[in-house]
């Protein structure tokens, strides 16, 4: 039984290792690869910055010494990288971007960057601007496309695991053949979207959008057929 983890590294090694504490085996093949697509950033005149995943703050780690400034969060993860970075001020919004938002709106001063990615899963600047929010978004990197070379040939596919909308996407179609035998574990409703029109063995949508979560939704549906 071995679960398809389809996010991008480094998260998917962090899922697989909790995965593994609960005696799961797992495939990591991702169906996104990131890529920088920024050079040196200049944080002159900002007051805060602003992350919506661990592969921003990774890349700005390339890209910037900063680690000064109060950074926002949008879950345990990105708090995580960051803290791991050196970032000192860490403001969690322990869930989704709307919740960012709602954390910036509360505590955010001054100007904010968003070292964002090329296509954001959802607008939050658009989110903050109504509150007065000054927050600039700068593309630091893109996610391409990438042909999963190793699960589509992997006979004891249990289940896939979708950590995005993107990757929700790709596997209805990289996957098509093989979906009716893999249960579907998904991140959130929005990840589970592009599936629900499919035929899988099941499909489960975490109740909250973090990757503990998922995990913990994975070990209950899948002892269940053990």
């Amino acid at each position: 039984m071995t679960i398809w983890i389809t996010r991008t590294r480094p998260g998917a090694d962090r899922t697989a290792e909790r995965l593994a504490a609960e005696g799961f085996d797992t495939l990591i093949d991702p169906l996104l690869e990131v890529r920088p697509v920024a050079g040196a950033l200049d944080l002159s005149g900002f007051a805060g910055l602003a992350f919506t995943g661990p592969n921003a703050v990774e890349i700005f780690a390339g890209l910037s010494p900063e680690r000064d400034m109060p950074a926002f969060a949008v879950g345990d993860a990105t708090a995580e990288a960051l803290t791991q970075i050196g970032f000192r001020q860490v403001h969690n919004a322990r869930g989704d971007v709307a919740a960012l938002a709602r954390l910036m709106i509360e505590e955010a001063k001054g100007r904010i960057l968003y070292p964002a990615p090329a296509e954001p899963a959802a607008d939050l600047p658009g989110l903050v601007a109504p509150f007065g929010i000054n927050l600039d978004a700068r593309c630091i990197y893109e996610t391409v496309p990438v042909p999963p070379l190793r699960a589509l040939a992997t006979p004891d596919l249990e289940a896939v695991m979708i950590h995005s909308p993107r990757a929700a996407h790709l596997l209805a179609e990289a996957a098509a053949d093989r979906l009716s035998d893999l249960v579907g574990l998904a991140l959130s409703d929005a990840c589970a979207a592009p599936l629900r029109t499919r035929s899988m063995k099941s499909l489960v949508v975490a109740p909250f959008p973090d990757d503990a979560s998922l995990v913990r939704l994975a070990v209950d549906t899948l002892s269940k057929a053990r």
